[in-house]
């Protein structure tokens, strides 16, 4: 007999990209947001939850947390201050990713949405936004592939003109939905997640590396299939947070 979550849930993949990540918690057994219970089919109760993210069978229900009365609204939950602990990691690395793509255009380097050029190029950017270690890099891949099952960012192998080979790198970058997100937490009244500092230093080192990012820009802008390894390498030499476009 298969799985069908309650009547009530709605299919986490119904639901706008940047309201799933409210499952987040639960789907990583880290607790809940107050007001969501989430439900999950038995059988990816002990897979990586990222499979869990991409599933059409978790579903998803919306609740007053504590007393009777109407269930908030979902965006709302986003910015609450009861989901400061249970959402901080996902929402610092969406911020950081939107604050880089934001600064890379504000200074000059490049006018579209710039691509990190693997999970090291992440880690770089996270450990210079918020003078701390990143997560390790098993956790931070897995985090990334769940923000790209939940569509808040694309996530791809490096393309080939930049490599000439496959590799086990994935180039990254926010998206619409992610941006989105990032707005909604840049206009909350606080923000616990030091995107204010990492958009600060995140301004000071592209400025300080501007024209090594905008060498990189330009040599990946005219890659083509047989470039290959020579455009990766050139950019990995020279640029402190590796970028692709």
């Amino acid at each position: 007999m298969s799985w069908t979550p309650p009547r009530d849930a709605t299919p986490l993949r119904d639901l706008p990209p940047h309201v799933r990540l409210l499952a987040w918690p639960a789907l990583n057994r880290q607790g809940a947001v107050p007001g969501v219970s989430v439900d999950v089919p038995p059988e990816l109760a002990a897979a990586p939850p990222s499979l869990a993210c991409y599933s059409g069978a978790v579903g998803v229900r919306f609740h007053p947390p504590t007393a009777p009365g109407p269930a908030p609204e979902p965006e709302e939950l986003l910015t609450s201050a009861e989901s400061d602990g249970p959402l901080a990691e996902p929402l610092r690395l969406v911020g950081t990713l939107a604050v880089w793509d934001e600064v890379v255009r504000a200074g000059g380097v490049y006018g579209g949405n710039i691509y990190l050029a693997s999970e090291h190029s992440v880690a770089a950017l996270l450990r210079t936004a918020h003078d701390a270690e990143p997560p390790t890099a098993d956790r931070l891949a897995e985090l990334l592939e769940q923000l790209h099952a939940l569509e808040l960012l694309y996530r791809f192998p490096v393309a080939y003109k930049f490599r000439g080979k496959h590799g086990l790198e994935r180039q990254c970058r926010i998206n619409g939905w992610g941006r989105l997100l990032f707005r909604l937490l840049d206009a909350a009244p606080t923000n616990p997640y030091g995107l204010g500092d990492a958009r600060r230093r995140l301004a000071e080192h592209v400025h300080a590396h501007r024209e090594v990012y905008r060498r990189g820009v330009i040599a990946a802008s005219a890659a083509e299939d047989d470039s290959g390894a020579r455009i990766w390498s050139d950019i990995h030499a020279e640029q402190p947070v590796p970028v692709l476009i």
